[in-house]
């Protein structure tokens, strides 16, 4: 609930903000009398868009991966330790 409700404060602070856009008239200048550049034009920038990386189905762990190597480690004597170890993990995130 806390979070939800930071989120929301800090979204209506940034819709508020971007609401008071600063002026980039300088007081008591009128604008029309403001000097032009004639000449080069600057360059526009675009960003191209960058594609996803590929990542390889050989590349992705499965559970299958690890069952090998949990049927050697975790036996009908040490199962409670492992299941509370992973409790504790899962625990801290």
């Amino acid at each position: 609930m806390n979070r939800a409700l930071m989120i929301l404060a800090a979204g209506l602070f940034a819709v508020a903000a971007c609401e008071n856009k600063p002026s980039t008239d300088k007081p008591g200048e009128d604008p029309s009398k403001t000097p032009t550049t004639t000449g080069a034009t600057q360059p526009v920038v675009t960003a191209t868009p960058v594609a996803p990386p590929a990542i390889a189905d050989s590349d992705l762990s499965t559970p299958a991966d690890f069952e090998e190597s949990a049927e050697k480690a975790i036996s009908k004597s040490n199962y409670k330790a492992e299941l509370a170890s992973l409790e504790a993990d899962i625990a801290k995130d």
